[in-house]
């Protein structure tokens, strides 16, 4: 018949066939368009498409055949070219969200329908690409942590691959340092002047490692002053020294007499003075000669100090 050897002659699936491929193919279309993937969701239906060997469908060079014979009967090459071109036409509905289906619901072939959606989106598609260059280019790390900033990065790169606009390792590691804060000067000079050359996954790590020993120094930093003001504030657990006849230290000898609002003081300090010092300055009499008796402390010498205190 000519119907079946017109059939044979384009290898085109059986109609018994037709119904398990687009069942399958249903399944294994993962990715439905939305207002921003189209160059992604365009990519993945023209490999399905391709594969199937129905791209004449979409892109127009197979027209749809007369309906009718010239004898009046209806035409088998047009049931068939129908058939398969509503099963194309089904696959782009399965993969569309309903207010996008509701667009092109009125057009009957798969080429109309493949057209109007380029029309559609290809102008809000290089917006898009345009968008996310700016936003890549203009991302800064700020207070953020560093694992946060790297995947912000990251998912900017991934939504310009999946738009058809992949980045370069090398620009997205660029981009990286870039946005970088004046604290990682010294890394992004370090890893700029290497000759070798870097992947994107070590620079990860090394930018992770750099900013744990940030945080480190911070901390103990901050540690000090808390540690300084612990130790003033803590109670003193000196114990006095046994005063024993054999490690009783010469005393030392002063005169004082009071004159107006002042008294004056007038000391003598022996030689050896260290344990001498370290006993007057476990119960000082004045606040004045505790940072006097300390200062001597530090000379360990013999001398005579007149000290004027004031009532």
């Amino acid at each position: 018949m000519p119907s079946s050897t017109h059939s044979s002659d384009l290898h085109l699936p059986s109609s018994s066939t037709s119904s398990p491929v687009s069942l399958s193919l249903n399944h294994a279309l993962p990715i439905k368009l939305d207002r921003n993937n189209y160059i992604l969701w365009k990519t993945q239906m023209e490999n399905v498409v391709y594969a199937n060997g129905f791209e004449e469908y979409i892109d127009g060079t197979k027209p749809c055949p007369p309906q009718e014979l010239h004898t009046g009967e209806l035409n088998p090459d047009f049931v068939q070219w129908r058939r398969f071109d509503r099963m194309v036409l089904n696959w782009l509905y399965s993969t569309l969200t309903p207010d996008i289906m509701g667009q092109i619901v009125g057009f009957q072939t798969s080429h109309d329908a493949w057209m109007a959606l380029h029309k559609i989106f290809s102008a809000s598609s290089k917006a898009r690409i345009l968008q996310l260059r700016l936003e890549f280019q203009t991302t800064k790390k700020g207070a953020d942590p560093m694992l946060e900033y790297i995947l912000k990065i990251k998912t900017i790169s991934d939504n310009l691959a999946a738009i058809g606009e992949p980045v370069k390792e090398t620009d997205h590691i660029l981009q990286l340092l870039g946005g970088l804060g004046s604290e990682y000067n010294s890394i992004v000079a370090s890893l700029t002047a290497r000759e070798d050359d870097l992947s994107l996954h070590s620079v990860h790590s090394i930018l992770l490692t750099h900013e744990q020993r940030l945080n480190h120094q911070h901390t103990s930093s901050a540690d000090l002053p808390f540690a300084a003001a612990h130790i003033a504030a803590a109670p003193s657990t000196q114990h006095p020294r046994p005063h024993h006849p054999r490690f009783q230290s010469p005393q030392p000898r002063f005169q004082s007499h009071y004159s107006g609002n002042h008294q004056h003081v007038h000391f003598l300090i022996p030689d050896p003075i260290t344990d001498l010092i370290t006993d007057l300055l476990t119960d000082p009499p004045h606040l004045l000669l505790t940072d006097l008796l300390t200062s001597l402390l530090a000379l360990n010498a013999n001398c005579v100090v007149n000290l004027d205190i004031p009532l």
